[in-house]
């Protein structure tokens, strides 16, 4: 799904004494536990006004989503894990680790082997993977959705996966790095081991 990702970072992040009070005002709640501004929106921080338009939108997707908060939380692995986005993949492991999610079962989001997880996550997993490849789904996933899945939890699906493929893109091309070391292993790109 993506090509070779910089090793290093192509922008720096702002330095947080250089960004406007509105924006600062903005990025409050995004701060790691030593105060620190986290890495990806410092590094968005290049266009403040874009930034703090961005936040609004993940707001919705990160705090008022309507799909239930582990299902969301493999929505976005699955991502990650295809994108190679590592940076999305750390966070979101610390974050579905919160919600309960076992390692394993992360793995096994990540890697498409989703056999052990309800059908409401079998049936997501399976829309996440038709919207990178295909950006839709076809008639029978459809109507599987919408048999399992409220019209707002299917809307909050969509939002979830172009949000996250909007940052997966975001970390790949700028290179945006790792606050530390992983929390857990990124799995082997599965489609580049079939290929070779």
């Amino acid at each position: 799904m993506s090509g070779e990702v910089p090793g290093k970072a192509r922008l720096q992040p702002v330095d947080e004494r250089e960004l406007h009070e509105k924006t600062l005002a903005s990025l409050a709640p995004y701060r790691d536990q030593d105060g620190r501004i986290y890495t990806i929106w410092a590094t968005l921080a290049h266009h403040e006004d874009a930034l703090r338009r961005f936040i609004v939108f993940g707001n919705h997707v990160l705090g008022k989503n309507t799909l239930p908060l582990a299902s969301r939380e493999l929505v976005i692995l699955r991502i990650a894990a295809r994108a190679r986005a590592a940076y999305e993949w750390d966070q979101h492991v610390r974050i579905a680790r919160r919600a309960g999610l076992t390692d394993e079962t992360i793995q096994a989001a990540a890697l498409g082997r989703w056999d052990a997880l309800d059908e409401f996550d079998q049936v997501l997993l399976t829309a996440t993977d038709s919207l990178l490849d295909r950006q839709g789904v076809d008639d029978e996933l459809w109507g599987r959705l919408a048999a399992l899945l409220s019209t707002e939890q299917i809307i909050d699906a969509l939002y979830t996966v172009g949000q996250y493929l909007t940052i997966a893109t975001v970390i790949n091309t700028l290179g945006v790095q790792v606050e530390g070391d992983l929390a857990l292993p990124l799995p082997a790109d599965q489609q580049k081991d079939a290929a070779a």
